[in-house]
């Protein structure tokens, strides 16, 4: 097939769309797949990925988070001609928001298949950047946007449920993948440990890894460390809230490692304790697989996607968010009984394990056949594209 995928983030920024893009391209070129790769124009932008192709569009910086660009949302002429040369099979259009409409609406005049997935929640990222009467409208415009596609995916099931509720047609599950040669058990490192303890490894330690932004809710983190001595936590990533946050956590033993990609990454999870993130608002949240592939529990919020990657008592914990002690409780239940601690590792990298990029990539696969079949009759028959989903712990 021949594949456009728009993006409203791209390499070299790191996040988990772009994880998982940059996995499923991978993928996707091994199979035989030609990809042709749209994104925001950055100063130190790739032009080419895994031997896909990458058009950048003029972008502006987000005031409130610079590390965000936003891509302009119609396509120069020029980008257009380029885009028919690539004689396209069918358009993906990753967390549409900015840059996504310009191919949402060139795929339509163009009468092509359209595939768009959802990664990002804008309604609640809104609302926690104190901008509430916006909501209904960006619901109104995704909604809109959205259902303008023959295929609609999000990443979790609590994602495809609470979409379809808000009115988006032809929803499905696209499922996680992680790297599991790449997170191991194998990888954990006593220096790698001493870093991120800032000297103190036999103290209990906790790993989040995660945009420093508002959104993250990362000051649930400081009442933990408070109640817990002994307990230490490393802060993997970078972002706007980098000064409040070391505000909020400047007398209490947190280290703010700063961003950490490849082998030092993998190193990083496997030598921690524990895994935790307190965000309510993951559509998926692939940070809490990548640390139970490499073997540590992962405790994380009862919201979102995140309940679909953590079995509740047996690969980590979900925590009530809205309870403020239930979080330093599950902490301190697993500090307090190592074989607990023993054990939920084990299992986390046993469950974890059993992801693949590979096998979602399959599966996206799979979707994108079944829309070119189908393609131009509308509408798709939901029960012929409901990919067969594992049930309870299975998933």
């Amino acid at each position: 097939m021949r594949i456009i995928m728009a993006t409203e983030t791209f390499l070299p920024h790191i996040d988990g769309i772009v994880t998982r893009l940059t996995q499923t391209i991978t993928h996707l070129r091994r199979a035989g797949d030609e990809v042709l790769i749209l994104a925001p124009r950055r100063e130190e932008a790739i032009t080419d990925y895994e031997g896909a192709r990458v058009i950048t569009l003029p972008s502006v910086r987000l005031p409130q988070y610079p590390d965000v660009r936003l891509g302009r949302p119609l396509l120069p002429p020029r980008i257009q001609r380029e885009l028919r040369a690539f004689r396209p099979d069918l358009v993906h259009v990753a967390s549409t928001a900015f840059l996504g409409l310009g191919p949402v609406l060139w795929a339509k005049g163009n009468r092509l298949p359209l595939v768009e997935s959802y990664h990002v929640q804008y309604p609640e990222y809104v609302r926690r950047y104190k901008l509430a009467p916006l909501v209904r409208p960006v619901w109104w415009y995704l909604r809109t946007v959205h259902n303008a596609a023959q295929l609609n995916l999000a990443t979790s099931l609590p994602m495809v449920r609470d979409l379809r509720a808000h009115g988006f047609r032809h929803m499905h599950l696209w499922r996680p993948g992680v790297d599991a040669e790449r997170f191991d058990p194998a990888k954990r490192s006593a220096a790698m440990r001493d870093r991120l303890s800032q000297g103190h490894p036999d103290d209990f330690l906790i790993i989040c890894v995660a945009r420093l932004a508002i959104e993250k809710e990362l000051s649930r983190l400081a009442p933990v460390l408070r109640a817990l001595p002994g307990v230490r936590l490393a802060l993997v990533g970078d972002g706007p809230a980098r000064d409040r946050l070391k505000g909020i956590f400047a007398d209490l033993p947190a280290n703010f490692v700063g961003v950490l990609r490849g082998e030092d990454l993998a190193q990083a999870y496997a030598s921690a304790d524990l895994f935790v993130l307190p965000s309510s608002t993951e559509t998926l949240g692939l940070v809490a697989l990548e640390a139970m592939a490499a073997g540590i529990p992962a405790v994380v919020a009862n919201r979102g996607g995140l309940p679909d990657l953590v079995i509740d008592g047996q690969t980590g914990y979900l925590f009530d968010p809205d309870v403020s002690t239930d979080l330093i409780a599950r902490v301190d239940a697993l500090r307090q009984n190592p074989s607990l601690l023993a054990q939920m590792s084990a299992t986390a990298r046993e469950h974890a394990a059993r992801f693949s990029w590979a096998q979602t990539t399959r599966q996206l696969r799979g979707y994108y056949q079944m829309v070119l079949q189908r393609f131009p009759d509308p509408p798709l028959n939901e029960a012929e594209l409901e990919m067969p989903v594992p049930a309870g712990d299975e998933l």
